[in-house]
């Protein structure tokens, strides 16, 4: 059985505003202007990447700059700078370049997802309720989720 990597990558030069949320890898070498949430696989901010928001994934490496929390559901490896709280439950590995201004908690893997995924889960349960109230659903390959951020 062949297994596919799907990563998606922000590359430098470019910029991007809105949250993400993938079910796959990303790395990020650019800008993002909001939340960024990587369900699977290695959220990486790479070196000279900037994220203005959460950054929430299942492996979090940070090379490059976070201003906002972050939230590691197992490994988190940071050589770069966080401007923001930490909440992790898995290993940590601070490198010589990591810089840190804020609190830094380990807590129970299931209080590393924020708050905030609850209130998407109840925006996706309103956009599929009115879906099916009005039998109507629009051709498009945007997820439910994108759409209830929206």
């Amino acid at each position: 059985m062949k297994t596919e990597l799907n990563i998606t990558l922000i590359a430098r030069g470019c910029a991007i505003t809105g949250d993400m949320v993938v079910d796959h890898g990303i790395s990020c070498f650019g800008l993002l202007d909001g939340g960024i949430i990587s369900t699977q696989g290695l959220l990486h901010i790479g070196e000279g990447g900037l994220v203005k928001g959460v950054a929430q994934g299942e492996h979090v490496r940070i090379d490059g700059r976070v201003d906002g929390d972050v939230h590691a559901r197992g490994s988190l490896e940071i050589n770069g700078q966080v401007c923001g709280d930490i909440l992790y439950c898995g290993t940590i590995r601070l490198g010589p370049r990591a810089a840190l201004n804020g609190t830094l908690k380990r807590v129970a893997r299931m209080l590393t997802i924020e708050a905030e995924s609850e209130q998407k889960t109840v925006a996706v349960a309103e956009v599929r309720a009115s879906e099916s109230a009005s039998g109507e659903r629009g051709e498009s390959n945007v997820t439910d989720i994108s759409r209830a951020i929206a």
